[in-house]
């Protein structure tokens, strides 16, 4: 499957292939289901906030904005904050969180057609 070139083609195309509705959140809630091994299914809203921020911090974790600490005793990763997202405006970080998602999914969808 080809690459995705902008943020609204990367949007389509998740939406197209769970088909739902994917925003931002969308897409880190996808990023965080990946990377813990699961598959889609009914989650709570608490593991939906989690899903979400474990996809965040492994995005900002590709820039080197975040790092991995190990693992909770749930078995969930934790990170640390590398430099100072607290002085980004939000526009901004969404825009990285945006740009971050396009640079994974196009390695993901990479790694699926070597497959």
């Amino acid at each position: 499957m080809s690459k995705p070139q902008n943020w609204k083609e990367l949007c389509d195309r998740l939406s197209d292939m769970f088909a739902m509705d994917v925003d931002l959140n969308g897409v880190l809630y996808l990023v965080g289901v990946r990377e813990r091994g699961l598959t889609l299914r009914k989650f709570s809203k608490f593991e939906k906030w989690s899903l979400i921020n474990l996809g965040s911090c492994v995005l900002y974790k590709e820039i080197g904005m975040v790092e991995e600490m190990g693992t909770d005793r749930d078995g969930w990763p934790m990170f640390r904050e590398k430099s100072l997202l607290t002085n980004w405006t939000e526009e901004r970080k969404q825009k990285t969180l945006q740009d971050c998602a396009i640079r994974y999914f196009s390695k993901v969808f990479e790694d699926n057609v070597a497959d």
